[in-house]
């Protein structure tokens, strides 16, 4: 046990007295890419994958998470991480934990599912935090590469990936679209800001639904988003279709009505891919002959027509 005056031991990060102790709850920091999302820990919560069909309550979108991966207990300040059968598995001290072994989490500690992205090494790690140092620590590095609001990729969390992956095989083909809320403005200012903030949370999650990876959207600026997807653009414009029917459901769920426009552009309408302003430009005035042409609907960008609309 402790020695009592230790609970007066404070550090100072970054000009901040952070006390070194426990928090309230502890907190579990998932990392993937850039990404890191937070999740706190109460009682029983079954980690997986995200699908509509699951009631996980540690959910994540990336298909190398199984849907029931595995199962967090947490009870009076200590929590309980137990395996289940997955495909990946889970490391935990760099040992691959088998179906139904349970550790002790320690403030600090690691949990690793490899193999799980589209490049050799990538993975994503399950970090516990459960001192207030570690949880601040944690705290700032998510605000490097994530919108606040929504959590998803900021601008420069998006175009860091895109430096890295513009040329990988499994973009090719694909499309860079640009999403806006239709008469966003109007929201605001008739069902009040916080309606607009969720309406930005309901497109960013359907986003990550819509999507493999969840670096692959980012909130571009203001009520806009982009993205980028693989696949011929009859699939594309069914995916981006479903995504739109979603927002539009979602959304009307909570007693606000939005449609959006989307606007897509691809890769190779742009003579190097690393050109993300052409191709946002591209899908910009995709998404202008949309808004010209009634708003709610999905454009393709062509050189020579400038657009084709659904």
């Amino acid at each position: 046990m402790k020695d009592d005056c230790t609970s007066f031991l404070k550090v100072v990060w970054d000009g901040e007295d952070i006390n070194l102790y426990k928090p309230e709850q502890p907190i579990l920091f998932i990392t993937s890419g850039r990404v890191i999302r937070d999740f706190y820990l109460a009682g029983r919560q079954v980690f997986g994958r995200y699908s509509e069909e699951s009631e996980n309550d540690i959910a994540i979108a990336n298909r190398f998470v199984s849907r029931t991966h595995g199962i967090f207990e947490t009870d009076e300040g200590q929590t309980v991480y137990t395996a289940l059968e997955t495909t990946n598995g889970i490391l935990y001290h760099g040992e691959l934990l088998q179906p139904g072994q349970s550790v002790l989490l320690q403030d600090g500690d690691e949990l690793i599912i490899p193999d799980a992205g589209e490049d050799e090494g990538d993975c994503i790690v399950l970090i516990y935090a459960d001192s207030r140092m570690r949880i601040h620590m944690w705290r700032e590095l998510q605000q490097t590469s994530r919108d606040r609001l929504t959590g998803l990729y900021n601008r420069e969390g998006f175009l860091e990936w895109w430096k890295v992956h513009h040329n990988h095989r499994d973009y090719d083909p694909s499309c860079l679209f640009m999403l806006d809320v239709d008469d966003f403005k109007q929201v605001n200012d008739t069902k009040g800001h916080n309606a607009g903030d969720r309406v930005l949370q309901i497109v960013s999650e359907c986003l990550c639904e819509a999507v493999r990876y969840e670096h692959q959207v980012c909130r571009w600026g203001g009520d806009e988003f982009i993205g980028i997807i693989p696949g011929s653009p009859e699939n594309i414009r069914n995916r981006l279709r479903l995504l739109e029917r979603k927002i539009i459901h979602r959304s009307h769920a909570e007693g606000i009505d939005v449609t959006v426009s989307i606007g897509c552009a691809d890769i190779h309408s742009v003579t190097d891919r690393m050109d993300i302003n052409g191709l946002v430009r591209n899908a910009d005035i995709a998404m202008y002959n949309v808004k010209k042409n009634g708003k709610g609907n999905i454009s393709f960008y062509e050189e020579k027509k400038g657009r084709e609309t659904e």
